[in-house]
C-alpha cells in the first residue's frame, strides 16, 4: 500500500479521535460547570446551554475542518490546488462572495442567536406561520417541534431577518383547537355550553383555559370552534382528540350533530 494512503489513514483515525475526545472532554467539563452552579432558574440555564451547545458544533466543525485539510495535505495533488487557491489574488473575493451566502449567513446568523438569544432552547415560539418548541440551534438552522408534532427546520439567516414571537416569554401555554359540526337549526347556546363542559371533562381539563365560539355556518351545519390552552408540557395533538372525543359524544346524546 501506498506511504501516503497509510499517512492519511493514520492521520484520519489520530484526527477522529480528537474529535471525539475533544467532544466528550467539553460535555464533561460543561456539566461540572452546571452542577457547580446549581442553577435554580430554568431561563438562565437555558441560555447557557443555548450559547454552549452553538459553540461546541462551531469547535468540533473547525477542529474537524483542520483535520480534513491535515489528511488531503498529504497528497501531492491537493498540496499544489490549495497553494494554487491561496496564492490567487481571487481569494479574498471568493470569501468575501462565500460571506454572503447562505451558508456562511447561516453560520453569522446561529452565532448572534447563540449570543443575543433572541430564543434559547425550550422556548415556544411562532415563526413564519410555525409554532412549536426550539429543539436545536445548529450551524445552519434552527429545529423546532411544532404543535401538531411536526419537525420544522428554519434557516439561522431567517430566525435574525424576520418577525418572530416568542411565547414562552409572556404565556407559555400551549395552543389547542378543534372544530365540532351541529346540526342547523339545532340550539347553539346549548351546543356551546354542552361543549364547554364536555371539554372540561377530558385528563387535565381543570389546567385548560377553554372557549368555545361559533364559526363557519353553511347550508346544514355550523360549526363550533374549540379553543383551549394547555399547559406547556401537554400533548397538543391528546389532548384535542380527548376533547374532540367527548365533545362528539355529548353533542350526539344531545341530538345536535348533522343528520
Amino acid at each position: 500500500m501506498d506511504s501516503n494512503v497509510v499517512r492519511a489513514i493514520v492521520t484520519a483515525a489520530v484526527w477522529l479521535l480528537i474529535v471525539v475526545v475533544l467532544r466528550a472532554l467539553l460535555n464533561l467539563a460543561f456539566d461540572r460547570y452546571e452542577r457547580r452552579l446549581a442553577e435554580t432558574d430554568p431561563t438562565v440555564a437555558a441560555r447557557r446551554r443555548t450559547t454552549y451547545g452553538f459553540l461546541l458544533r462551531m469547535i468540533v466543525a473547525l477542529v474537524a475542518i483542520i483535520g480534513i485539510w491535515s489528511v488531503l495535505s498529504i497528497f501531492p495533488a491537493t498540496q499544489e490546488i490549495a497553494r494554487a487557491f491561496l496564492g490567487s489574488a481571487a481569494v479574498l473575493a471568493v470569501i468575501a462572495g462565500l460571506a454572503l451566502t447562505t451558508p456562511l449567513g447561516n453560520l453569522g446568523s446561529g452565532v448572534l442567536l447563540a449570543f443575543t438569544q433572541p430564543v434559547k432552547l425550550g422556548d415556544r415560539i411562532t415563526v413564519d406561520g410555525h409554532t412549536g418548541i426550539v429543539d436545536e440551534i445548529s450551524l445552519s438552522y434552527t429545529a423546532l417541534t411544532t404543535d401538531e408534532g411536526r419537525r420544522i427546520f428554519v434557516p439561522n439567516t431567517r430566525m435574525v431577518s424576520t418577525t418572530l414571537v416568542n411565547r414562552s416569554v409572556d404565556d407559555p401555554r400551549r395552543l389547542v383547537t378543534v372544530d365540532l359540526p351541529v346540526r342547523l337549526g339545532a340550539s347553539l347556546g346549548d351546543a356551546r355550553t354542552i361543549t364547554m363542559e364536555a371539554a372540561s371533562r377530558v385528563p387535565q381539563g381543570d389546567e385548560l383555559a377553554i372557549y368555545v365560539q361559533v364559526g363557519d355556518v353553511t347550508e346544514k351545519t355550523a360549526w363550533l370552534h374549540v379553543v383551549a390552552y394547555a399547559p406547556f408540557n401537554a400533548d397538543v395533538s391528546q389532548v384535542a382528540s380527548e376533547i374532540r372525543e367527548e365533545a362528539v359524544a355529548a353533542l350526539a346524546s344531545a341530538d345536535l350533530l348533522p343528520a
